[in-house]
Formats: structure tokens, C-alpha cells, sequence
């Protein structure tokens, strides 16, 4: 899979990367990262990943030198002249080293769209993970490169025949998965997990709270628990590649009639609509 690599605002190949030995992302996974869908060749919801990642990092105390702005700029002008017009962009920015040695700003940018017609169609299956999801992790809400216990999570649920993989928080209420948020829909409302239930809020989570959903359906952040999932009458999951993913199984109980649920399909139109 051809790849096109710019680290620090100049384009790189593969062969040529480097990193410092003892930048704190490479020993410590003190790094942030967005993952940003190209489409029509252009980087989608690039100001909101960017605002995300700028809010991380003046909570954990990394220094983005570029800037927001320039950021924005070396995203598109990357996107641009790698000649990629449907594919991934992944941006990453690490803390460097002790020693005030700055950190990389990396981007790679592959072409390809990682979910198919199909997978909508026929809906995701998803098992909850074996272990819980801290909802105390001053990590939490914040998409680091500390993701190896996600990693795990959806290696094991391929593993075992799913498509994702559900956390439930210290409480035993539903966080998110290992990949994406995750929305039911219970005697007719739409409800997701509010942050403090241990998630990353994502781009499409807040795109459907927000500007999806709309007055007819309100979404509301509340918490609630594995019995409540299993009599969800819909299900679905959101990242910013997928978009929006109907779940027609939860550790192979059937959710609803095991098909798109209405709202679901009328909230995945929605958001095509959007891009």
C-alpha cells in the first residue's frame, strides 16, 4: 500500500523516517494523534480533529510547534499533493524529549476507504471486552498513542468472530468500544454515554448529539448498564472513518429485529449528507 509521508512540513519516504530515540512519544506513548478521513480530496472535519488535538495537548502539556493553524494548512497542502482523494489521513504530534529536544509532527496519508457497502448492509457484530475501561484515566478522554489495551480488545473480538469490541466502565455501564462511541436507542430514545463514563468524545459522536439528531430526537449522554444494552431496540457505533455503523449483535444477542434500525438508516443519511 502506497503511503505519503511528511514529518515536519517535508515530504519523506518510508525508507528515510526517523524518529529520536528518546522522544518521550517513542518511550512513553506521550503522543497525541488524529485519524481523519480524505474524501474528494480533501481532509473531512479537519477543524474539529485539530481542535480536539489542541485541547489535549493543553491539558497534558504537549507542545504542538507548528500551531493550529499552520497545522490545518500543512494537513491540506499534504492531502493535496499526494494526489490521494478517497483514503486516511493520520496525524500525529509527540512530546519529544526530556532534554528540550522538540517533538515530530507526522502525518501519513493512504489511499483506500476502510469500511465497505457490505459492512453496512449487513451490520456489525460486537462482543464486550473481558477486562474494564477506567473512567477515572486522566487518559481517557484524550486519543494518545497509549492504545495498546484497545488494540488488544478488538484483536481478541476478530479473533472470536466480531467486528468490535465494547467497553463497560468500573461501574459496569457502557463506555465505548475499542475504536468508536457507541449510541442505543431505548423505548424510543436515543441515548450515549456521557464522557465521564470513561470515553474519547469522537467527531461523529458529536456531530450526531449535535446536528444529527435534531429536535424530533433528541440524543441524550446518560449512563446505562449491560441489561439496558441487551434490550436496546437499535444500536449503532460512530468514528470518524466509518461514520455511522449499525450493530445488529451484542455477544450474539440479537439487537432488535438484527437489521438497521429506522433512526439508525435516517441518521446515516443525515451524515452522508454532511460530508
Amino acid at each position: 500500500m502506497s503511503i505519503y509521508y511528511v514529518i515536519d512540513g517535508k515530504p519523506a519516504a518510508e525508507a528515510s523516517l526517523t524518529i529520536d530515540a528518546v522522544d518521550a512519544g517513542l518511550l512513553y506513548g506521550f503522543s497525541l494523534f488524529e485519524t481523519i478521513l480524505v474524501k474528494g480530496g480533501r481532509p473531512d472535519f479537519l477543524q474539529l480533529h485539530l481542535q480536539r488535538m489542541s485541547g489535549s495537548a493543553a491539558e497534558l502539556g504537549l507542545f504542538i510547534p507548528e500551531g493550529i493553524d499552520s497545522l490545518a494548512v500543512m494537513c491540506e497542502e499534504a492531502v493535496s499533493k499526494s494526489g490521494i482523494s478517497e483514503g486516511v489521513l493520520r496525524l500525529a504530534v509527540t512530546a519529544g524529549s526530556s532534554d528540550d529536544k522538540p517533538g515530530r509532527t507526522i502525518l501519513a496519508i493512504r489511499a483506500g476507504v476502510p469500511y465497505h457497502a457490505g459492512q453496512y448492509e449487513k451490520g456489525f457484530f460486537i462482543m464486550t471486552a473481558d477486562y474494564p475501561r477506567n473512567e477515572k484515566s486522566p487518559l481517557v478522554r484524550h486519543k494518545t498513542a497509549n492504545y495498546l489495551e484497545n488494540l488488544i480488545a478488538r484483536k481478541k473480538a476478530g479473533a472470536r468472530g466480531f467486528d468490535e469490541c465494547l467497553f463497560l466502565n468500573t461501574q459496569g455501564n457502557a463506555a465505548e468500544c475499542s475504536a468508536s462511541n457507541v449510541f442505543v436507542v431505548i423505548e424510543n430514545k436515543l441515548i450515549t454515554p456521557p464522557v465521564e463514563a470513561g470515553l474519547l468524545p469522537g467527531i461523529v459522536r458529536g456531530l450526531v448529539i449535535d446536528k444529527l439528531a435534531g429536535p424530533a430526537c433528541r440524543c441524550i449522554e446518560a449512563d446505562f448498564n449491560y441489561a439496558d444494552l441487551l434490550q436496546a431496540e437499535e444500536c449503532f457505533i460512530t468514528n470518524s472513518l466509518m461514520g455511522i455503523m449499525p450493530v445488529v449483535s451484542i455477544d450474539r444477542h440479537r439487537v432488535g429485529d438484527g437489521r438497521t434500525g429506522k433512526l439508525t438508516g435516517t441518521l446515516m443519511q443525515k451524515y452522508h449528507s454532511c460530508l
